[in-house]
């Protein structure tokens, strides 16, 4: 088992203890949730007039179309790399989302309704841990440092695309869309899943090639 594999699996047994300190159905943790309202507050009160706009963007287009983009620029654009790179994205963002989604029906956490709060987009209808925008983006930064940094421009790259998705994760506090701990929990999640593919790039490697072929004979 590798050293990916290993952390993976602590990374998802912290989700799973984080998930049952959040969540409604196991009479949660009232401590852990104030603090985690307490922290909500003061993020989602800071607001600045400058930032507003710059945060509802990131949250707005910084998960589906930003990744999406680096899916395709990474494969067409990335080398070898850049190519297993893309396949692992595209792999983990496959498997994460209905894992994600099952998870937010397990859990039941509802999303943030404070009447202290300052909310500059509409709630979501679905539940709130995990963050599906944590969840997605930290699992795009952590494959991003782990296969694509073979070069100091690449590495650079996968460093933007690490700043990006935490400036999303805190967008998802920023708007009121998500309490800090359901962000940590996508965190959790995105990488916690992330590294199992990471840790089996010899078999993404040969579907790299296939692929690769595949384009080149057409």
């Amino acid at each position: 088992m590798s050293r990916y594999h290993i952390s993976s699996i602590i990374i998802l047994a912290l989700f799973v203890v984080l998930a049952i300190l959040v969540s409604p159905l196991a009479n949660n943790n009232h401590s852990i949730v104030s603090k985690d309202t307490s922290a909500f507050l003061k993020v989602n009160n800071s607001h600045v007039n400058f930032l507003n706009k710059i945060m509802v963007w990131l949250t707005e287009y910084g998960r589906e179309a930003f990744w999406i983009m680096t899916v395709i620029l990474l494969f067409i654009f990335g080398g070898m790399s850049g190519k297993k790179t893309a396949v692992v994205l595209v792999l983990a963002f496959i498997v994460l989302i209905p894992i994600g989604f099952a998870a937010k029906e397990i859990v039941q956490r509802p999303h943030p309704t404070i009447p202290e709060s300052d909310f500059l987009l509409a709630q979501d209808s679905e539940y709130s841990y995990p963050s599906g925008h944590a969840t997605i983006v930290s699992a795009g930064a952590a494959i991003a440092l782990a296969l694509f940094r073979d070069s100091k421009r690449k590495l650079a790259i996968s460093l933007a695309l690490t700043a990006e998705a935490a400036l999303v994760c805190i967008s998802r506090v920023y708007v009121g869309g998500h309490y800090p701990l359901d962000v940590v929990g996508g965190i959790l999640l995105g990488v916690g899943v992330s590294f199992l593919f990471i840790g089996a790039t010899k078999k993404v490697e040969k579907i790299t090639q296939s692929i690769t072929r595949i384009l080149k004979r057409k």
